[in-house]
Formats: C-alpha cells, structure tokens, sequence
C-alpha cells in the first residue's frame, strides 16, 4: 500500500512528502519528458525488491495497492515471453500495461489505482470497487493525479475552493458522489474506471460495470463459502505479518473464521460514561468470544475524542464526513499500528454485497405498514428503546415517498436540499426489482464513496493496509447473481450468507441483533464536543449553505439533551472544523 503523484508539465521535486503517511518506508521520483511520477511506499510483498516509480526505459508505473492474481498473471507473462527481476505484484502489473494495455484492466483481482506512462501518454485507473482512492485536476495544459487531495491543493496552479454543490450532498448523506469533490475543480476516478492525458486532451472509460454482473440465479451455498474462503486466502498473502479488525459482528467474525492461521486481532472499546447516554452497545464481549472460538489473540483499543486528533482526522478525510465512524477506525488503525501491524483484514463490504442494512429490510416492509406513518412517535430515550424510537422515526419518515425517493430518505440526515435527491434518484439502476436496485446502488455509490473511502485514509494516516476479503472479483459476481429474495428477509439480512456459515459460526453469532460500526456521537455531544457544536453553530461556512432554522432546531435538540438529531449536529461540527483545518 502506497502514495502516489503524478504532473504533466512539472520537473522539479512533487510534494510526496504530504502523502508521505501512506508509505513510511521509502519515497521515489522519476522524470520524463515534461512529467514525474512520485511515489512513497508501505512495503508489503518483496520488501526489497518492489521499489518505485517501477520503469523500463521511457515507461514509468506508480502504483497504490494490492493485485491477489498477480502470479497467476505472471505465468500468463511468462507465457508470453516476459522475464521478471522481482517477486512484486508492481513488476507484474507494469507489464500487464506494457503487454495488453487498457484491456489488461478487465484481468485485475485486487484493490488498486496507478498512474502509468508509456512514453507518451498517461494510463490513471482505479480498481472495480473503488477501494483506493485516486483524484485529479487539470488546468490549461498541466494536468496532476494523487492518492490523496491534498498533495494537489500544494500545486501553485490548483486553486482552494469550497464546492457548495458537494457539500449539499455531504451535509444529506455524509458523502458526495463522484467525479465531485469538495474543492471545486479536483475530481475523484470513478471505480472501475481509467483516465487517459494525451497531448494534452482527458479521456476517462470504463473497464467494469457492476451491472454486467446482474444476472439473478439460483444460489449455491456450498459455493458461497468456497468463493469467501479462497478471497480470504488470497488476501492473506504478504511478507509482513496480518492482522484482523474484529467487531464480532457476522462478517469480520467470518473472515477470524476463513483465516488458515491464528491472527492478532483488534477491537474498539469506548468509554463506559459515555456509552451509558448512547443507544447502541459496545460489541467488545462478541468479539472476545470470536476470538476465543478461533484462537485469535484479540487486543481492545480504546477510543475517546480529542479536539486535536479529531483535527487530524478531519485533515486525513480531506473532505467533511460527519461520520463517528471515521473517528473509531483511525484509532483502531493506530491501535494495530502501534503493535507493529503493517495489513489487517477486515469485513468491510458484506453489508452491501449480501444486504445486511436494516434500510433494506425497511423497502421490504413500507408497502405494508405505511398505516405507520399516522401513529405518534415513542418517546426519546437511550439504549435499545432509543435505538427503536429512533429506528420508528426514521422508517416513518419515508413512507409517504415512492421508490427510490423512499430509500434515499432512510440514508439521509438534512433533507433541505431538493437538487440531491433529484439527481440520487436519477442514478440508481434501472433494474425490476427494488431491492435489487438498492443494492447495487450502494455497491457502486455508498461503499466507495462512503465506507471505503473513510477506512482508506484513516487507516493509511498510519501506514496500515486494510484488506477487503468480502470483496474480490469472484466474490462480487457471486453476489451479484443471487437475487435480493434470498438475500433479505422481513426480519433480518444477510440470510443466504449466514445460512452458508453455519457450518462455520455459531448460531448465536449469526443471527444476534446487528449493531453497525460507529463511535458514541450522542454521549460525545453531551460532554466533550457541547462546546465544539456551539462554535460550529456560528461558523460561516454553515451558515452560508444551511436554512437557520435547521442549524436552531439541531442545536436545541442537542442542548436540551432530546430527539436524534445528533447525527446532524456532527455533521455540523464536522464541516466547520474542516473549514478550518484547511484554511478555507
């Protein structure tokens, strides 16, 4: 796992240095003609050999991630003639570009984005799921590509301004879609997609659409668990050791299960006085007994907040996601980091493959409940009856609303902005089934820009790697061919999956009431962070795209310690501490 930077019409030194946390053991630069290439790199197969900007005479790759394929790819090299000097997954990639091009895209099993120069022009591409990021901007005929945002704001030609539009979609959903940024003028890659600069002219195509791998049949559970077991298997491979982030929830405990040795594991414990004015539980004690159950050696880390690394970790999003979860998992990786961990796995990505969102169930139940919208809501409260007045709340919210208005409303926070959801709407797939829909709309919209994105810079803020085995190519088109009946219940999700881990994980682990991965916002907002909601009440960038009567109605809801509007009030807290961090 890497950094990576890439300029047209530069020759001097990149600004590596700014990404330098997402690859602390070593930093390259390679000059062409009128481009360079910068890279810093997290080694993690062929310690010694993998080194980069990776080049052969006027070709240059700098590359962020992991290829799983790669020495299936390199005997099919080989076969062609290739001679490799190295074991990396670099070399082979380089010569997957030198050798088939573009089309070489379509053979890639992995999580990557890569800037690659043939000599004359430049190859940016992003993997199918968008776990790594990549953004980019051009002015006039310089043209810049990062890993991360910030290395392009350091440009001289790359203006610092603030794209009202996406934080309208930050402020409804916590993320905005792509190629938008929050700093107008710099675009992220779509997943699946590539960028080609030629002669000072952008192309961007595709090279993957999720839905060309809808094709509902009949699923095979014995197939399902063969497809997870080999993407965990696949995923282990590394010459440093691998870890395991550990919730005890059904897919971070599936993969503690599929692993073929014994892992250090890592789980989040809050605090106690916090967690009582909160209305979801720690899942500590499940992730012991996984851990137990499977010979893990499982390490809590302890998350708090803390105004200056609430700072940082606005700084490493680069963009305001009011999302505690954010938060959780930069300690989290720290926590693996400080142990000496370098790649940990993770469970990030069933949710959305094999519908375990509650929101999934509630598209099921609203043609037959939607009397609901006409009762009074429960009263406020804290622990599981907050958590289901809360629930009720929101399932009524969006009865009234068709398909898919109704399930943008489940997803959203502020509603005050009518052009986000008219466009949301107009990007879901056109598909027959609903449900169907929605899930592949969160595949190809909520998961990369959202849950991946957030886990990748909070992660990489450390120089740790996260691994997805949920997602994998196979994985994916598997997922992809079963249809959403067998996937989601009126009752509960992830049916087809759990009934293929039974044989796997016990019963008491499969089907326990989901908790979700999050941080304790509600208990937060009554202690540490009153203060900060007061300040974020006032600051100018909130008040210049938000109605006043929103920002009142979300303060006094939290002051007076009532209602569940604190979801909002972070989102707020969040966007005036960006405006800060980054001086705009």
């Amino acid at each position: 796992m890497c950094g990576i930077f890439g300029e047209i019409g530069r020759t001097d030194d990149p600004p590596v240095h700014l990404i330098g946390h997402r690859g602390p053991d070593g930093w390259g630069v390679w000059r062409g003609d009128n481009v360079v290439l910068g890279h810093c790199r997290l080694a993690i197969i062929d310690l010694k050999g993998g080194r980069q900007p990776w080049t052969d005479g006027e070709r240059a790759l700098v590359y962020n991630g992991e290829i799983y394929n790669f020495k299936e790819l390199r005997r099919r090299l080989e076969g062609e003639g290739v001679l490799f000097r190295s074991r990396s997954d670099t070399e082979v990639l380089f010569n997957v570009l030198k050798v088939w091009g573009i089309s070489g895209l379509e053979l890639l099993d992995g999580m990557f984005a890569f800037g690659f120069w043939d000599g004359r022009r430049l190859l940016v591409a992003r993997d199918r799921f968008g776990v790594k990021p990549v953004y980019w901007t051009k002015r006039g005929g310089r043209f810049a590509f990062s890993s991360e945002i910030k290395a392009l704001l350091a440009l001289p030609w790359v203006g610092r301004d603030v794209n009202l539009r996406a934080l309208k979609f930050h402020l409804t959903f916590l993320w905005n879609p792509y190629p938008e940024t929050a700093f107008r003028g710099i675009h992220k890659l779509p997943p699946g997609h590539y960028l080609v600069w030629e002669n000072g002219e952008i192309s961007v195509g595709r090279f993957y659409d999720p839905l060309g791998d809808y094709a509902p049949s009949t699923p095979d559970e014995d197939q399902i668990l063969h497809t997870l077991s080999k993407s965990v298997r696949d995923q282990m491979v590394a010459d440093v050791e691998v870890g395991l982030f550990l919730s005890g929830g059904v897919d971070s405990s599936a993969v503690a299960a599929l692993t073929p040795k014994n892992l250090r594991a890592f789980t989040l414990v809050f605090e106690r006085g916090v967690m009582k004015r909160e209305i979801f539980e720690s899942e500590e004690r499940y992730a012991r007994e996984v851990a137990a159950l499977f010979g893990h050696k499982l390490t809590p880390v302890e998350v708090s907040f803390e105004r200056e690394a609430f700072k940082r970790v606005v700084w490493h999003l680069e963009e305001p996601i009011g999302d505690g979860a954010a938060i959780s998992n930069f300690f989290l990786s720290k926590g693996a980091r400080d142990h000496g961990i370098k790649v940990v796995l993770t469970g990030t990505g069933g949710d959305e493959l094999w519908g375990g969102y509650p929101r999934y169930r509630a598209l099921l139940l609203s043609p037959l409940l939607k009397v609901l919208r006409f009762t009074p809501d429960l009263p406020f409260g804290n622990g599981r009856l907050g958590r289901l007045a809360r629930d009720l709340k929101k399932f009524k919210s969006a009865l009234s609303h068709p398909f898919p208005r109704n399930y943008l409303v489940w997803m959203s926070y502020f509603r005050v902005f009518e052009e986000v959801f008219e466009e949301m709407c107009g990007r879901f797939p056109k598909v027959d089934d609903p449900l169907d829909s929605a899930i592949l709309f969160d595949v190809m919209y909520f998961l990369p820009e959202h849950n991946l994105l957030y886990t990748d810079k909070t992660s990489m803020a450390h120089g740790l790697e996260v691994r997805v085995p949920m997602l994998s190519n196979d994985t994916l088109r598997l997922a992809l061919s079963i249809p959403s009946r067998y996937k989601v219940g009126f009752f509960d999700g992830k049916r087809i999956l759990k009934r293929a881990l039974e044989g796997v994980l016990p019963k008491k682990v499969l089907y326990r009431k989901k908790a979700g991965f999050g941080a304790p916002i509600k208990g937060w907002l009554q202690t540490e962070l009153k203060g900060e909601l007061l300040k974020a009440s006032r600051d100018p960038l909130v008040l210049e795209i938000l109605p006043k009567g929103e920002i009142e109605d979300t303060l006094k809801d939290v002051m007076e310690g009532r209602g569940f509007r604190y979801l909002h009030a972070f989102e707020l807290i969040t966007l005036s501490t960006w405006r800060e961090v980054f001086n705009l």
